[in-house]
């Protein structure tokens, strides 16, 4: 009687081989599906990015639109001389953005610079020495913002308003201390000398009226 003895490790192998072939094409669609899955989401995540950009496009285009009407106006010579300070500031800040890209906005931005500094040279002036030394005309502009509620040609060099003659006990009070007593009864007395003339040509000027 010959017994047949199995080999374990041939066994093992065609049983492996076995798993390896029923597997393979659940393990070959599992991938497919994956790779469709990936795939799709590819293209969803491009169709957003796709309309976040149109979408961020048609608002620029409606922002510059708006805009321009806003610095539009200062192209033409007419409006410009009659507009005022607040008119060519916002036709400047409008401009401002578009100036490096539209040659329009860029001439209404010198032209809204020239006449501010028609309207108030004092500020322009701080303006352009701020340009010069380098600053970018936002930064420019924020920093003289402030100059423009001051005077526009403020006017120096004038002497000062004459006061009055003090009374000698004010002037004397003003003077460093101490002071002797002859000082302050020789203004006393001059002070009360003053006041008596005074009161007494108020009382002739009454009854000369009288």
């Amino acid at each position: 009687m010959n017994d047949h003895y199995a080999d374990p490790l041939r066994e093992a192998a065609a049983h492996g081989m076995q798993k390896v072939v029923q597997v393979t094409p659940t393990a070959a669609a599992a991938v497919q599906v994956w790779l469709h899955v990936k795939a799709q989401r590819v293209r969803e995540q491009a169709e957003r990015e796709r309309q976040a950009a149109d979408a961020l496009r048609t608002k620029q285009r409606a922002a510059h639109r708006a805009a321009r009407l806003q610095w539009l106006p200062a192209n033409d010579p007419a409006w410009l001389r009659t507009a005022d300070l607040l008119q060519v500031s916002r036709a400047w800040g409008a401009a401002l953005p578009y100036a490096t890209n539209d040659p329009g906005a860029e001439r209404a931005l010198l032209r809204c610079e020239s006449r501010l500094r028609e309207l108030h040279p004092y500020a322009m002036n701080r303006y352009d020495r701020l340009r010069v030394e380098g600053h970018t005309p936002e930064a420019a502009m924020r920093e003289v913002t402030p100059l423009f509620a001051r005077e526009p040609c403020p006017r120096t060099g004038y002497p000062a308003p004459v006061r009055p003659q003090l009374p000698p006990v004010v002037r004397l009070a003003q003077e460093d201390f101490p002071h002797t007593i002859d000082k302050v009864v020789e203004a006393c007395g001059s002070t009360r000398a003053t006041a008596g003339a005074t009161v007494a040509s108020g009382m002739r000027c009454k009854s000369e009226r009288a």
